[in-house]
Parts: structure tokens; C-alpha cells; sequence
């Protein structure tokens, strides 16, 4: 149902509406035995299509309503009105940090003012065993006063692992602030929370999210997988100690991050203090939609005292994890393998990803000279973190110092055992220099320290299937489809297996199972193109290849192998 102006709602009286988002669309209140107004978020009406919601819904919005902290919006009531469950909020006239930003750059007082009480909300949170999943612009309010409110707690928790149709509203808006392992499907945790609230401190200090791009799709996978932009290459007014700050709050690795939001706070004021006393300029910024979720437009906020922090915390990301677990399913588990290093068939090897929008590649000389320089810089200052380590091989890497790029993936292993893409990007570029048992070797050292990585045991298969080890390479596949029966890209491995064995019709179906599970996969597609064309079928042969050339997703390896396999066709007439 639809609530309406003038409606009454339980106890509560329907003003007007403030805002509506992907998971809930806020009203104005009236309480009248209290005599005062509230906010009322009532709940998309597909999730009434989840039989297990409203017992879920109930079970974290108590959870939810004991948070008592100054600087989080307090739930008041929770209920159902129709079987349409709506939370009821304390109001605050004011406006979102989103809103704020349209306005342009915040000096560094009065970002300090807002990240504070922020982090200290994640902190008390965090310790009362609640995670945020949600952190970003629009769910930070600040009142007309000045008070900063974390709000939005627990939606994200309610919606996840449901079974309702929402998935289409939630890709909208929110990937940009989500944090790898949720983008992978994997447990969050607080450093989730963290990686979220840096997305926002990194916005807020250089005037643009660190990722973005046309599709959802595209930009989670930069969170995965391309390297962070150098915040000094995007505001050069930021000091070494800042971008340092911004580098570990957002390294992909979650053990590599700050333990607790308190923590964050404490380093991100010590680069603060550090820093010289004029202000820092940055960049312009062009306007963003306000998203009204209270009332008239405050003047500018003073700098606020520090309020009282709780021991432990990491920062949030509600709608987003839900995004995350959402698209992961849509995808069919396809997420990590589809594109880029992981979406290659056998008999051929394909160089790391180059990452959208890395300042200065490609580019003039001078420019990828200057970004390379800015690395590091950082990496003096820091020489043990794994993640700068990487971003300093792959730009050897593009410029050819392929052995200094192998030995700044053994120090970024070696300074964090347990990071993937080191052994991926380091084997990748072993395939590249056709050194096969190099590659084989950062593979094998990968899963011994990180046993079952799908990724990584599907680039040991690749090897062994070149290396024509037959046996091993099925191993390697048949335990990813183990590890996840929904897994597209393991079954496309496994069709690729038995295509090399000279078994057709079973390489068919598992190319037909991938398709099944992921109809966009351009491997796939590939791998039936290639199987209609053994079977004298030239016209499914060019209708397969022609769908991996017309694929967004399709990586230039397996787009230049289809365009060779039509020309082949076609001097066959």
C-alpha cells in the first residue's frame, strides 16, 4: 500500500512525503499524544513478496531501536499497517551530507566536525554488535543545529538473504560505496564498514568517489579488482599523510584496513594536524541530486566538539551489502571470473586488467612518469603495505619493467600473504612472458595460502590446460563448481576441458549449464561457437561469435579469437 497525506498510520498522522529511495520512502508525522513530529520509513511493498521478511524485519528493528548513542537517529516504534511494515524515527529538520556536497568542498574543519561523530556512531555500534552496511553521503544528516546522525541502521540487514523482487531498485545509486568482499557475496564485517566510510571520507577530500562508471556491474568490479586512484593525483593539496590515511582505509584486503572506526578517526586527525595551516583547495565539484529526507536547508555548519568515542568501530554499508548479495545472485556467482584476468579460455593468456581511469595511463610520458613518481613517494613512507606494493607493480608492469614488476608482487606477498590479487596479477603477467611454471607457481603458493580461492584455482586449471596436464586441470575446475554449484565460469572451464579431451557433446553441455546460469558469459559463447564450427554448423558457428563480439563484458584475448574464428570461417566458402 501507499501511505497518503492526511492517512492516519497506527498512532501517527501522514504530513507529507520527504524522500523516497530504493528500500523505503519517508514520510512526515504527526505523533499526537506526544505532540511532537516524527519520521516514518515505510518499507518497499516487494518485500511483502518475502514470506520470511516481517519475522525478520521485527527481529532487527528491535535490535536496531536499542542503539542509544547521540549521534544515531533513535527508532521510536516499529510496525505493520496492512502487512506494510514501516519504522518510525525521531525527525530532524536539516539535510544530508549528499546535500551538503552539492553545495561544494567542505573546508577541513567542518569535515572533520562530520566524520567525527560519525565514526564514533559506527564505533558504539560496532560494539554492540551491529553493523551499519549502508555508510554513505545520504545517510548522513545533519540537523540545523549542527548535530551530525548516523541513520538507516539494520534496513540493509532486514532486506538481506529475502526472496522478494527489490533487486532492480537496489541497483541504483548505492555501488559506489561498497566494499569488495560484499561485492563478492563474502561475510562482512566491521572493516566493511570502514572501506565504506573511506569511500566517504575520500569524496569529501577530492570531490569525486574513487570509482564510478556506466554500470553497476562495472563499477563494483573496480572495487574489486582495479587499483585505487592516487587521492594526491586527484587533489594535489592533499599531504602524504592524508592520502596514506585514505590508501589503508580503502585497501582491498579487509585485514590490510583499520581495525576499528576509532582508529580511522585517530590517524585521519594526526595527518590533519600534520597538515599546514592553510586550508586545503580542493577541486571543483560538479552538482549531485539531493536526496530530501528532512526538512529547510541549514546555513553552513561551525566545527563541532569532539563527542565522547567508543572503544571499537569500522564503518557501514547497509543497502549496499544487500546490493552486493543481490547482484552476486543475479549474476550466478559469475562476478569474480566473468571479466578482465579471470574470463580466459585455454590456450591463451591474458594480462592483468589496466584499470579505468588511472591518472596518467595512458598518457603522455611525463604524466605516467608523475603518477609513478606519487607511488612511490607513498610507498617510502609506508613499504609494508601490500596494496601500493601492487599498484607499483602493475605500472612496471605497463611500462615493461616486467622484473621489477615480479619482484614488487613478491614484496606485496610477502608483506600480506593472504592477498589474492598478488598472486593472480604476478601469475597473470607470467602467463604474458609465457613462463607457464612461474605462472603455475604463484598460483600454487596463492592457494596454500588461501585454500579453495576460486579465482585462483581457476587460473591453475587455465595453466594446466595448456600445459596439456589434463587431469589436474579438471581438479582445478570440477572443485570450483564444488565450492559453488552456481559458479558459470567453472562450468564454461570445465566444457573448455572436455572440448580439449575431444569430448564434444560433454564440453556442450557444460557450456550450455554456464549459459544457464549466466546467458551474458562471453567464454561461453565462444566455446559453442567453436563447437558448432567442429560440427559443420557455420551459421550457429558465426551466430556464437558474434555474440562474444557484441558483448560489453567480452575481454580484447577472446574477441580477437572470435574475430579470427569468423575470417577462418569465412575463407572456408
Amino acid at each position: 500500500m501507499s501511505f497518503a497525506p492526511g492517512q492516519n498510520v497506527g498512532q501517527y498522522r501522514i504530513i507529507e512525503q520527504l524522500g523516497q529511495g530504493g528500500m523505503a520512502t519517508v514520510f512526515k508525522a504527526y505523533h499526537p499524544a506526544l505532540d511532537r513530529y516524527v519520521a516514518i520509513k515505510v518499507l518497499h511493498p516487494a518485500f511483502k513478496e518475502d514470506a520470511s521478511f516481517l519475522t525478520r524485519f521485527r527481529r532487527e528493528a528491535r535490535i536496531v531501536a536499542k542503539l542509544d548513542h547521540p549521534n544515531i537517529i533513535p527508532i521510536h516504534d516499529f510496525a505493520e499497517e496492512a502487512d506494510t511494515p514501516y519504522l518510525v524515527i525521531r525527525y530532524i529538520e536539516g539535510k544530508t551530507l549528499k546535500a551538503l556536497q552539492s553545495e561544494g568542498v567542505l573546508p577541513l574543519e567542518q569535515l572533520l566536525g562530520i566524520i567525527r561523530p560519525v565514526a564514533d556512531a559506527l564505533a558504539y555500534a560496532h560494539t554492540q554488535g551491529v553493523l551499519h552496511r549502508d555508510i554513505k553521503p545520504s545517510n548522513i544528516m545533519i540537523a540545523n543545529d549542527g548535530h551530525v546522525y548516523l541513520t538507516d541502521f539494520g534496513l540493509a540487514r532486514m532486506a538481506q538473504a529475502g526472496e522478494s523482487t527489490l533487486s532492480q531498485d537496489m541497483l541504483i545509486g548505492t555501488p559506489q560505496y561498497i566494499s569488495p568482499e560484499q561485492a563478492k557475496g563474502e561475510p562482512v564485517s566491521e572493516r566493511s564498514d570502514i572501506y565504506s566510510l573511506g569511500v566517504v571520507l575520500f569524496e569529501m577530500l577530492t570531490g569525486r568517489v574513487p570509482f564510478n562508471a556506466d554500470t553497476p556491474y562495472s563499477i563494483i568490479h573496480d572495487h574489486i579488482y582495479s587499483p585505487l586512484p592516487m587521492p594526491r593525483a586527484i587533489n594535489p593539496a592533499l599531504s602524504p599523510e592524508i592520502e596514506r590515511v585514505l590508501l589503508r582505509a580503502l585497501a582491498k584486503e579487509p585485514a590490510a584496513r583499520y581495525a576499528a572506526a576509532a582508529e580511522l578517526l585517530t590517524a585521519f586527525e594526526q595527518a590533519v594536524a600534520a597538515m599546514p595551516p592553510a586550508p586545503v583547495a580542493l577541486p571543483p565539484r560538479g552538482k549531485s541530486a539531493t536526496l530530501r529526507a528532512v526538512a529547510p536547508t541549514p546555513a553552513p555548519i561551525a566545527p563541532m566538539p569532539t563527542p565522547k568515542r567508543g572503544k571499537f568501530s569500522p564503518l557501514s554499508c547497509a543497502i549496499i551489502g544487500v546490493l552486493a548479495l543481490l547482484l552476486v545472485i543475479v549474476i550466478g556467482g559469475g562476478l569474480l571470473v566473468a571479466r578482465g584476468n579471470l574470463g580466459r579460455l585455454a590456450g591463451g593468456a591474458t594480462p592483468p586488467p589496466v584499470a579505468r581511469g588511472t591518472p596518467g595511463i595512458p598518457g603522455t610520458p611525463g604524466a605516467a612518469q608523475e603518477t609513478l613518481k606519487s607511488v612511490r613517494e607513498t610507498l617510502a613512507a609506508n613499504p609494508n603495505d601490500a596494496g601500493v606494493q601492487l599498484r607499483l607493480a602493475e605500472f612496471l608492469e605497463r611500462t615493461r619493467d616486467f622484473t621489477g614488476a615480479f619482484a614488487a608482487y613478491d614484496i606485496a606477498i610477502r608483506n600480506n600473504n593472504k592477498f589474492p590479487n598478488a598472486y593472480l596479477r604476478a601469475g597473470a603477467l607470467a602467463e604474458k612472458t609465457n613462463d607457464l611454471d612461474k605462472a603455475k607457481s604463484y598460483y600454487t603458493a596463492g592457494l596454500a595460502a588461501l585454500p579453495d580461492n576460486p579465482d585462483l584455482l581457476l587460473q591453475l586449471g587455465d595453466v594446466y590446460l595448456e600445459q596439456k596436464n589434463y587431469d589436474e586441470a579438471r581438479k582445478q575446475y570440477e572443485r570450483v563448481i564444488q565450492l559453488n554449484s552456481s559458479s558459470a565460469p567453472g562450468y564454461t572451464r570445465l566444457g573448455d576441458y572436455y572440448r580439449a579431451m575431444g569430448k564434444l557433446a560433454e564440453a556442450l553441455a557444460q557450456y550450455t549449464r554456464a549459459l544457464t546460469i549466466d546467458s551474458n558469459l562471453p567464454e561461453a559463447h565462444y566455446g559453442l561457437g567453436v563447437l558448432a564450427a567442429a560440427s559443420n554448423k557455420p551459421d550457429e558457428a558465426k551466430k556464437q561469435f558474434n555474440l562474444v563480439l557484441t558483448n560489453s563484458n567480452a575481454s580484447a584475448e577472446i574477441r580477437a579469437k572470435a574475430e579470427q574464428a569468423l575470417k577462418s570461417l569465412d575463407q572456408k566458402k
